[in-house]
């Protein structure tokens, strides 16, 4: 296996930049930078990191782009004594703290090093370039660090999605989606289904290959009870309306109702921040604009929308109605709005058949009307009535989208399917389990549930497929 390194931190300015070095040379990588050699595991020292004269007088030695000039007046002047003797080093690229994990104790489960320099970009380019002119060590590849880690059975597959879920973290549920998938909450749940499942192949294949012996029709009925259950959970799990991977992706939230009844403003008020015109002329938006929000800890994408009327001779303004309603068809949550002082005649038939059980109607302006005016609206639907200009009752909407998010993507007892890769083989898996019967060949249903515990496989790593491991190691960043 070859020696891999990257920085692990974010590069350029910093108070610390993090470098990871792994694989079986590791530990002489860490003695060449600092001439040390009785590194102790989990112990982190101070020490001088310095690019030995071999490196940089060698003819194939340069810093790239952007360049660093020497530090010709800042050298190491500590006799630092490796087990060969003396080294002279040539140019000192900082003070660090070093830490030195030995296999199978670290993250990869190979040797690992980390060094802990200032998080200056020059530092990050002077050790880098030192790094790659170091034999037989190799920059990483994105997510090589976890890959590894996975292979070396240091966790499963789906707890390897769940860090780069954490890493990749906005809000504070999606942290805790996130921790619980890389704490193995997903990989018992799949364990436990593919033992069952590994189980009922076991008590079949008895059957098949001892045919003369007496084993017990209540085996068979096992069988059919395990499978009957299995069916019944794994159909339930995928019955989620995607909750898992809502909350991953974030709660499209579409703000429509007719033109100039305050839409616009209320976008900013929820972005805190004036990213749509607002205007007095109706039908100035005539684009979605879209902005992100946390809201309780749930990730909201809000789309604001071109105001939606029966008759507009703009053809840009027709399109912007088209581009409105599709996006309010397939958003998660719907604001309607209505403006108090014109609602009974705004309301047009493309708006009303948008309301469902996710959408929180507003009358906005309500600051312009009597206080005990009532509108037939409010006899059907339940309606917040709001003053976007004038900050009233502003709080009941945002109250409003935490609970409708929150029944959508809240919390249960079973871990989610996070992504459409688990979910895709949970369907396969599934369609294998309803064509099991034993009024079929033996032999046949068997291999039912061995494609069933394949699938099942499939989404922890237990049956390892290449393309499957490039495809979700390369959405992680470099370093991880």
């Amino acid at each position: 296996m070859e020696t891999i390194f990257a920085q692990s931190s974010a590069f350029g300015k910093a108070g610390v930049a993090v470098f990871r070095i792994s694989g079986p040379k590791s530990l002489e990588v860490l003695q060449l930078l600092t001439g040390r050699a009785d590194f102790k595991p989990r112990i982190m020292y101070y020490q001088q990191i310095t690019v030995p004269k071999t490196i940089v007088n060698s003819a194939s030695f340069a810093y790239k782009e952007p360049r660093v000039e020497p530090i010709t007046n800042r050298r190491a002047t500590s006799d630092i004594v490796s087990e060969g003797g003396s080294i002279d080093y040539k140019e000192l690229i900082d003070n660090a703290m070093v830490v030195y994990f030995k296999s199978p104790n670290s993250f990869t489960g190979e040797d690992v090093v980390e060094i802990h320099t200032h998080g200056s970009k020059a530092i990050s380019i002077m050790l880098i370039n030192a790094l790659l002119n170091i034999a037989d060590i190799r920059l990483a590849e994105a997510g090589e660090f976890t890959k590894r880690a996975f292979l070396n059975n240091k966790f499963d597959l789906t707890a390897a999605e769940g860090i780069a879920d954490l890493i990749n973290a906005e809000t504070i549920m999606q942290h805790r989606q996130a921790i619980r998938q890389a704490s193995g909450g997903l990989e018992e749940l799949y364990n436990n289904w593919r033992t069952q499942l590994l189980k009922i192949i076991s008590l079949l294949e008895a059957y098949i290959d001892f045919p003369d012996e007496d084993i017990p029709d209540s085996v068979l009925n096992d069988v059919n009870n395990t499978h009957k259950n299995l069916v019944n959970e794994i159909s339930n799990y995928l019955n989620d309306n995607r909750r898992g991977e809502l909350l991953n992706s974030g709660l499209k939230l579409a703000i429509i109702g007719p033109p100039n009844v305050g839409k616009s403003s209320l976008l900013n008020f929820l972005m805190q921040r004036d990213i749509a015109i607002v205007s007095n002329i109706a039908g100035t938006t005539r684009d979605i604009i879209e902005g992100h929000l946390d809201i309780g800890g749930y990730p909201i994408i809000l789309q604001d929308t071109a105001g939606i009327r029966e008759e507009s001779s703009d053809i840009i303004e027709q399109e912007g109605i088209k581009r409105a309603i599709h996006s309010a068809k397939t958003a998660d949550i719907k604001i309607i709005m209505f403006d108090a002082e014109k609602l009974d005649s705004s309301i047009n038939e493309d708006i009303m058949n948008l309301i469902n059980e996710n959408t929180i109607t507003i009358i906005n302006k309500i600051d312009l009307i009597e206080p005990n005016k009532i509108f037939s609206i409010e006899n059907k639907y339940k309606c917040l009535r709001v003053s976007v200009k004038n900050n009233i009752a502003l709080s009941s909407i945002l109250k409003n989208i935490e609970n409708i998010a929150e029944n959508m993507a809240g919390f249960t007892e079973t871990p989610y399917i996070t992504n459409q890769r688990h979910r895709h083989y949970l369907k396969q898996a599934l369609s294998h389990l309803t064509a099991f019967s034993l009024d079929n060949d033996l032999v046949l249903a068997t291999e039912d549930i061995r494609m069933t515990a394949r699938c099942i496989g499939a989404i922890t790593g237990v049956i390892n497929i290449e393309e499957i491991l490039g495809e979700i190691f390369k959405n992680f960043c470099i370093g991880k």
